[in-house]
């Protein structure tokens, strides 16, 4: 049978509605389904993600009533013939409709028509799945007629299937925005918070993004001071170092004035259920002809010269048995010392020292 074209108006209607996308807002799929409902005569509208197993999520609904909409993420999501992890394998169509499942009486008896579809009068559905870059199912656009209509015609289904191409494009472009963005908060926040050097990687160790003070730590070691030189240093030098001293803060061997203290930022994934593990490296280039003035700041914050040899230890990311072993006392001393230099320099964390470091370095 041939396919019935699609008329001028139905154009014209298809470049207005990928006129009205924004991808970058907020809202898109809102948006999006509110606006497909604008130019087409569909009766309802819904647009899921899809899940790591396969399952339909965080749906936006459109002239869906509140029960249904419960109804569904509490009952029959799973229940979701539509939903690719029902599927035997991903069909080769672009648009599925009940037709392609079930015969009417066997939807009708399903828990999917009874406890959510009917609620709303919705009787046929049609949908088009989203796909990512390598062909795996993202999400997808589900649009509802009630019974005053005989289903979907070849017509509806030509307009759906292009709809599915405007919405996939716009679709990777907004989920590639709010990842960016979320990773650009958190990037934000911890720049705030430690201005020292600064490596973000991925949970493969692939560097996300340096701030400007690596740039700089990179340089004065001879470094150009790029993102690939930045990885080299991360796989060759920090990384073998914190896997052999099994601690978050230690000195680099090949450069003893280099500092790192390790971080691990734990993200969820706003459209899924996974956590995202960031791993974030903070390096501070401890300059020795800065010794000196540290060592006069610390006795002007009348720490005692064990203190001050305590202080240093510190900030070189040496671990409290080290510094006992290294200055021939007891643990418990070198922690009573600790004390002593968190309470005299108003600090509580020993990052906060690290960075009171890099303050009296910088000044110099």
């Amino acid at each position: 049978m041939a396919i019935e074209l699609l008329t001028g108006e139905d154009y014209k209607n298809l470049l207005a509605f990928s006129n009205s996308l924004d991808p970058y807002q907020i809202d898109f799929r809102r948006s999006a389904m509110n606006q497909l409902l604008k130019f087409f005569p569909f009766d309802g509208a819904a647009f899921p993600l899809v899940d790591d197993q396969g399952y339909y999520k965080h749906l936006i609904y459109v002239n869906f009533t509140s029960t249904s909409i419960e109804s569904y993420e509490k009952d029959c999501y799973k229940k979701d013939f539509f939903a690719p992890a029902n599927l035997k394998k991903l069909p080769e169509k672009s648009v599925l409709t009940v037709e392609d499942f079930f015969s009417y009486p066997d939807y009708e008896s399903s828990s999917l028509y009874s406890q959510c579809l009917h609620f709303n009068g919705f009787y046929y559905e049609g949908l088009v799945l989203l796909r990512d870059e390598i062909k795996n199912p993202l999400g997808a656009v589900a649009v509802y007629h009630g019974k005053h209509t005989s289903g979907f015609t070849k017509r509806e289904q030509k307009i759906l299937e292009e709809v599915g191409a405007i919405m996939e494009k716009a679709t990777k472009v907004h989920l590639d925005h709010l990842s960016l963005n979320s990773t650009m908060h958190v990037l934000s926040n911890i720049i705030s918070r430690y201005p020292v050097g600064m490596i973000v990687c991925d949970e493969q160790f692939h560097i996300q993004e340096i701030n400007c003070e690596m740039h700089r730590i990179l340089e004065s070691h001879g470094l150009n001071g790029s993102q690939s030189n930045a990885q080299k240093l991360l796989l060759e030098q920090i990384l073998p170092a914190y896997q052999k001293n099994h601690s978050t803060r230690f000195t680099l061997p090949i450069f003893d004035s280099l500092q790192v203290h390790f971080e691990t930022v734990i993200e969820k994934d706003p459209f899924s259920d996974r956590f995202i593990s960031r791993y974030i490296f903070f390096l501070s280039d401890m300059h020795r002809e800065s010794r000196n003035a540290w060592m006069n700041y610390l006795n002007e914050k009348g720490l005692t010269r064990r203190e001050c040899e305590v202080a240093d230890l510190l900030c070189g990311g040496n671990e409290l048995e080290f510094i006992a072993d290294q200055l021939s006392i007891s643990i418990n001393t070198v922690k009573r010392h600790k004390e002593s230099i968190y309470s005299k320099l108003l600090i509580n964390r020993s990052i906060q020292l690290l960075m009171l470091h890099q303050k009296i370095n910088n000044l110099q």
